[in-house]
């Protein structure tokens, strides 16, 4: 019952997370861009980001309870394997997914380019998105288990 608890909050907690950081990132973007057009942004963004964030989130719940003590040099792979997954699921499947659901089609995407960039993307951004996955991690590992455990080597 406990560890269904804990996939639950796993769950949630990639859910909310997903919706905080695409509502960021298309903010700086379109301040970038020159100016806010929507507040919201974009919704397929929102849908191609919320699935592997929250299933990713839920299966390191899982992790996370079954270890007492995960290594820095661990963490620092599981923020590799998780950035590249999340990366290139929410660039290549959940962008045409997300696209498909808002849209009603795939017509306004070039779904091979998408696949052929949005990969490399995935590789070429990993300097990036590997310390930003390490941070959320410690992030979200401390607020798991705060109250489950008493000593924590992650920060």
């Amino acid at each position: 019952m406990i560890k269904k608890l804990f996939l639950l909050k796993g769950l949630i907690f990639g859910a909310v997370l997903a919706l905080i950081t695409t509502f960021l990132f298309m903010l700086f973007g379109q301040i970038a861009a020159g100016g806010i057009t929507s507040l919201w942004g974009e919704s397929w963004l929102y849908i191609s980001l919320i699935i592997p964030f929250a299933v990713v989130f839920m299966l390191l719940e899982g992790y996370f309870y079954n270890r007492n003590e995960v290594s820095n040099k661990k963490l620092w792979l599981l923020s590799l394997v998780i950035a590249f997954i999340v990366t290139l699921y929410s660039g290549t499947i959940g962008a045409i997914l997300g696209e498909y659901i808002v849209h009603g089609g795939i017509e306004t995407i070039n779904v091979e380019s998408t696949l052929i960039w949005d990969t490399i993307y995935a590789f070429v951004l990993l300097p990036v998105t590997v310390p930003c996955a390490r941070i959320l991690i410690g992030v979200f590992y401390h607020f798991a288990f705060r109250s489950y455990r008493k000593k924590s080597s992650l920060w």
